[in-house]
């Protein structure tokens, strides 16, 4: 489903929209082939253009293909291993591939890097929750609540995870009694 957007502030100049804004437009817009087709564009003469690669990985992961995905953030973090975005990006095509153990590695170096990444932390949390490791979610959590107290997510993250902590304590010591 194709959306009209309308005209946007871009590079200071009302309307001036190069390819990757145009990819970036698109990819909003639902077009996710032509988002990859515009960052093949980029790409063709720029071959180490870091949000050029970005663009196509998320296209891929918008038609499904997490694997074509991860390597183009592959490349984004041969071209810049800081980058925050290509790490969480990387992790969701990993999570999107069933890469669960991958996905929380590649979290966990965007959040080495910046250490308040909270969406990193918030996603993070979210799979450690998928493997069962309520302490390590609860921590994820907890640390997005030092960066924003006023996190409502977050906390009601720790509520629940703490409830299935006391449900599981409560069987193990009752042996599955109530």
């Amino acid at each position: 489903m194709q959306r009209n957007l309308p005209s946007v502030e871009l590079g200071g100049r009302r309307g001036a929209r190069g390819p990757l804004d145009e990819g970036r437009i698109a990819l909003l817009a639902g077009d996710f082939e032509r988002a990859g087709r515009l960052a093949d564009s980029i790409l063709s003469s720029e071959p180490e253009h870091l949000e050029a690669w970005i663009l196509k990985g998320r296209s891929l992961v918008c038609r499904y293909d997490p694997t074509a995905a991860l390597d183009c953030y592959e490349h984004a973090l041969a071209i810049h291993p800081g980058s925050t975005e290509a790490w969480r990006r990387k992790a969701f095509a990993h999570r999107l591939a069933g890469e669960t153990e991958d996905a929380i590695a590649a979290w966990g170096r965007a959040i080495e890097i910046d250490p308040d990444d909270r969406r990193a932390l918030m996603d993070m949390g979210a799979a450690l929750d998928e493997l069962g490791d309520y302490t390590g979610a609860i921590s994820c959590y907890e640390r997005v609540l030092a960066i924003d107290p006023d996190d409502r997510l977050a906390r009601e993250s720790i509520q629940l995870n703490e409830r299935i902590l006391s449900r599981l304590e409560q069987a193990a010591t009752h042996g599955g009694r109530r």
